[in-house]
């Protein structure tokens, strides 16, 4: 029995060595690729602007919510920590010090970007960083254009640019986005709300009417048209109707569809916060602080509202406490300045 142990051990050791190393993707939840888990493990053999390569398969990039890699690097471990616990500018360092560590073309890659997007996200709370974010950006869509992180590039630059009122070059970086395929509809919804941003609101409503005539009702993409379109009445102070298209999406959500919810009420606030409706706006916002705190981006966005709407209240202590909440919970969002009441950097979305 000795003799048959040995070699069975053996490969029961290299089959455990050969699933833990091994690359992730992570599917996005609702994909339409069957793979158990959610997720598809092996070696990733190419990455472009559309598809990850992975075990024989060709994964679109819109059904790819992370990657994983096998064995990244100390650098790039400490980067992304660092990253998850707020500490950007450490992140930025410890991400270039990976590119220079790995000897993974693909982990190189996504360092490098990985380095952009923490630089554009403390840009967002610090202006004055802003032209080192783009510049990164920008090193990432002309040197990295073939690789999986041209798309995510050009959509963080396009709302820098947006921030920075440089609407000509944001609406450059989203039709660059809009040639590829899996980011097309995402890119006429931004390049609308880039035409609200404007005083173009008519020519962008025309748009979205059209874009939500061809997409399919109940899609991710037709709720952000929708959503869009809401803001593009307020522009023309339209507002009853914006509020209804608001409502709409609200509706015809699932009550537990809180990635839908959460910028549908968002949005509803800042309809009835344009027809000078403050109170109606504050509960509004206040749908998303206490029902949907799971989603993170508009969670803050809600507090941000709402620390202002205290304020033109005059309700300043309890704006002050939400302030605070957000400084803890968000210490990097883009929409402190706003809470703080440094309007004028108030994040474009």
């Amino acid at each position: 029995m000795r003799r048959l142990r040995c070699p069975i051990a053996a490969s029961l050791t290299l089959l455990l060595a050969a699933t833990a190393m091994a690359d992730d993707v992570v599917l996005v939840p609702g994909s339409n690729i069957p793979a158990t888990g959610g997720r598809i493990r092996g070696k990733i053999e190419r990455e472009t602007p559309t598809a990850i390569r992975i075990g024989a398969r060709d994964v679109p990039l819109d059904q790819v919510a992370e990657v994983i890699y096998d064995a990244p690097g100390i650098s790039y471990s400490q980067a992304r920590i660092q990253a998850s616990n707020g500490n950007l500018p450490q992140a930025a360092e410890l991400y270039q010090k990976a590119v220079g560590e790995t000897n993974n073309s693909l982990v190189a890659q996504d360092a490098r970007f990985r380095r952009a997007a923490v630089l554009a996200q403390h840009a967002r709370v610090d202006p004055s960083t802003r032209d080192a974010a783009i510049q990164a950006l920008e090193s990432v869509t002309t040197e990295l254009a073939n690789s999986r992180h041209l798309g995510p590039a050009l959509e963080l630059l396009a709302a820098l640019r947006l921030e920075a009122r440089e609407f000509d070059a944001a609406d450059q970086a989203l039709r660059e986005l809009a040639t590829l395929s899996w980011a097309a509809d995402r890119a006429a919804v931004l390049r609308a709300q880039v035409m609200v941003k404007r005083g173009q609101s008519e020519q962008a409503l025309r748009e979205l009417e059209t874009l939500i005539g061809r997409l399919r009702e109940g899609t991710p993409a037709r709720r952000q048209a929708e959503l869009a379109r809401a803001e593009a009445l307020v522009g023309l102070s339209r507002f009853d109707e914006a509020e209804q298209a608001a409502r709409a999406v609200i509706d015809a959500a699932d009550p537990e569809d809180a990635a839908t919810l959460a910028p549908s009420y968002n949005t509803l606030g800042d309809c009835l916060r344009a027809a000078g409706r403050t109170r109606d706006a504050l509960f509004a916002y206040l749908h998303t602080d206490i029902l949907y705190p799971s989603q993170a981006e508009e969670h803050a966005r809600a507090l941000a509202a709402i620390a202002e709407l205290w304020r033109v209240l005059d309700e300043n202590s309890r704006a002050a406490q939400v302030v605070e909440r957000l400084e803890r919970e968000y210490p990097n969002s883009p929409y402190l300045p706003a809470a703080r009441g440094v309007m004028s950097n108030r994040p474009d979305r």
